[in-house]
């Protein structure tokens, strides 16, 4: 199978970091659980209000190195995607970087932190890239009905309270546990029974009566 994977809120921990940032700068006590929207801008009020510029320009610009090459990863995340890989499935990195020096440290801290994986498209239009599964912490990519993808929700402050309909996990590893849980059923289903065994007598009627040519 194919799996997508997005990086930051799945794969990379930047909203410790920005949380740090925001706290230093304003005298604010922020911390990951209150982060109750997607968006930035409607969190890191103070931002815009004081400084005059989007929080998604004072992160994602200003502060670029450090989130996306200083930031750590997930507990368990290298472990789970190899697990994927060591099972044959295929993992695409699919994420929407808002800079190319974004995109460039996005490449150095996987590089990094020795994630693997096969492929990586940056892109905001996930439902393009084709797989069999989706692993995502943002709504607006679950909910797409244009990715046929089955999709499973990372849970988040900002998305714990929504009524969607998707499979959801804690974290990556356990996102892939349900993965490959999938991935046997579909294997048991498809196994054939005992019945269908074909014996010896039968190969062998099937060549007198011509059915099966010897020279192929």
């Amino acid at each position: 199978m194919v799996i997508k994977i997005d990086m930051d809120g799945v794969i990379r921990n930047i909203f410790d970091e920005m949380c740090t940032i925001y706290n230093n700068v304003f005298g604010t006590h922020l911390c990951v659980d209150d982060i109750f929207d997607y968006d930035v801008d409607a969190v890191f009020t103070k931002i815009k209000e004081n400084i005059g510029i989007s929080a998604a320009d004072y992160f994602f610009k200003l502060y670029a190195y450090r989130l996306f090459y200083e930031s750590n990863p997930y507990d368990g995340v290298k472990e789970a995607v190899e697990k994927l890989r060591d099972e044959g499935h295929k993992v695409v990195i699919v994420t929407w970087q808002y800079t190319l020096d974004n995109k460039l440290n996005t490449l150095r801290f996987l590089d990094r932190h020795n994630i693997p994986y096969d492929d990586i498209c940056f892109t905001r239009d996930k439902w393009m890239i084709q797989g069999d599964w989706l692993i995502d912490d943002n709504p607006e990519f679950i909910e797409d009905e244009r990715d046929k993808s089955k999709k499973i929700l990372i849970n988040m402050p900002y998305n714990k309270n929504m009524g969607i309909k998707a499979e959801r996990a804690d974290n990556l590893m356990k996102a892939v546990d349900i993965v490959l849980e999938y991935d046997e059923r579909q294997k048991e289903m498809t196994a054939p029974s005992p019945h269908e065994v074909v014996h010896y007598d039968d190969i062998r009627d099937a060549f007198t009566n011509g059915f099966i040519d010897y020279n192929d």
